[in-house]
């Protein structure tokens, strides 16, 4: 059966349209709901993304500044994971010591004891792929007393000077410790500002187990053998990548920047343009159980006494050699500085260290879930002054209740010959010696917090 086309409906050009849209409404919908449906499965990977690094993240917020010093650049200062963008840090140390400085027994509440206190802030931030500007501002504390930077600390029989390792300096300079800028690039990390010298890194690392505080470090007594420096103002500072385990770092300095072309100051206190110029270079091994450093430094000094016949600066120079091999049951420390102060009739003026050496040797033993370390330490000063060696001992007991917290005790004693009158000192603070030939002696106990 036919039908002709007079039965059929006469769509008009509308109708038709219509027809198409309701048929092609299950298509659409269906590819629209195809299309919120990646929509949603990509806003979930995003969010899982964002997630995620923000597990990572965790741990960087919060870096240990005591358990892991490295040795180079960083050390004394925080390390972990990747530095973030910004990262606050530092270390509050407590302790209560019981000390003679030649006035009797004197019983104080300190701060430094093993490490010294600071408030750091360090960062990184990428310029490319393969090129970081670095920053770090670390500024001294005093918990005992509050002080910041360079404030002067209470006067007391027992404790009237601030060691290098506290407040480290005077007038208005907050950030003591360390302040640079710079960048790390493949070949290395380049910074300017006020930085460690490698051979005071090595000094307070490789070559000793008490570190840089405690009663009887022997970092807190070798480096006075030719000024070792501790810390350059004005400094320019390489720290090449690690090669085979070994590390470079070449410190040069400036000096203070005197803008004079001849001697200015005083009969007992003069200058030149060329006061505190120099360099210091580190080279530093580590591989397996064995750590090693090998440094040397070069620096003018800052002024000099034309009332005792100089009449010039003298130069500081000497060279040190570290390392410290773990036999699991002991990981044993030695190590052997020489230096001399020479130039401008330093010898026949101050005379003080111009020609002197000194050794340390030192061990940690893990002893009932902590360590007990011993030091014993000698300085020879062959100088026109008769009499100034010294000897210092020391013990500890450190005790981490977690990574971050530590538990100490220490005893040390420093020996003086009749002429000499070194102190006693910590991390952070001096028992003072005022009579040439006595010998400081003192133990403490503290607490040692990084965060």
């Amino acid at each position: 059966m036919t039908f002709s086309n007079q039965y059929l409906p006469k769509l008009t050009p509308l109708a038709v349209g219509i027809l198409a849209l309701t048929m092609s409404i299950p298509a659409f919908a269906e590819t629209e709901i195809e299309a919120l449906r990646r929509e949603v499965a990509e806003q979930r990977l995003l969010i899982q993304k964002i997630l995620a690094a923000q597990e990572a993240q965790k741990g960087q917020d919060i870096q240990t500044g005591g358990p892991s010093r490295g040795t180079g650049l960083q050390a004394g200062v925080p390390t972990g994971p990747a530095v973030p963008v910004l990262t606050i840090y530092g270390v509050l140390d407590v302790d209560v010591s019981h000390a003679d400085s030649g006035f009797g027994h004197k019983t104080n509440i300190g701060s430094g004891g093993y490490t010294a206190p600071r408030l750091g802030i360090k960062g990184e931030k990428n310029l490319s792929d393969d090129i970081k500007a670095v920053y770090l501002m670390e500024a001294g504390l005093s918990v005992s007393t509050g002080t910041v930077g360079t404030g002067t600390p209470a006067l007391g029989v027992n404790n009237t000077v601030a060691s290098t390792g506290g407040l480290t300096s005077g007038g208005t300079q907050f950030f003591s410790r360390q302040i640079y800028a710079g960048l790390k690039l493949p070949i290395g990390t380049i910074t300017a500002g006020r930085q460690y010298a490698g051979s005071y890194l090595a000094s307070v690392s490789e070559s000793t187990a008490m570190g840089a505080g405690l009663y009887g470090s022997s970092a807190t007594f070798l480096p006075v053998i030719a000024s070792m420096p501790t810390r350059l103002n004005n400094s320019l500072v390489y720290v090449s990548p690690k090669i085979g385990g070994v590390t470079g770092q070449l410190t040069l300095t400036s000096g203070v920047g005197n803008n004079v072309d001849t001697v200015t100051g005083t009969a007992t206190n003069s200058t030149t343009d060329r006061a505190g110029r120099g360099g210091d270079l580190a080279v530093f091994y580590a591989a397996g159980p064995v750590k090693a450093a090998l440094t040397t430094w070069r620096v003018r000094n800052a002024s000099f006494n034309p009332s005792l016949g100089e009449t010039g600066l003298a130069t500081r120079k000497g060279f040190q050699v570290g390392a410290n091999v773990d036999f699991r049951v002991a990981r044993i420390y030695a190590t052997y500085v020489h230096g001399k102060i020479t130039g401008g009739g330093y010898e026949k003026g101050t005379k003080s260290l111009s020609d002197a050496s000194g050794w340390s040797v030192s061990a940690g033993v893990p002893v009932a879930g902590g360590t007990i370390l011993a030091s014993y330490t000698r300085v020879d000063d062959k100088s026109l002054i008769p009499n100034k060696d010294a000897n210092l001992a020391g013990v500890a007991y450190i005790y981490k209740v977690l990574d971050a917290t530590t538990l100490y005790g220490s005893w040390g004693q420093m020996r003086n010959k009749s002429n000499a009158a070194y102190s006693l000192s910590n991390g952070g603070d001096l028992v003072g010696v005022a009579v040439p030939g006595f010998n400081p002696s003192g133990f403490m106990v503290g607490l040692n917090q990084v965060f």
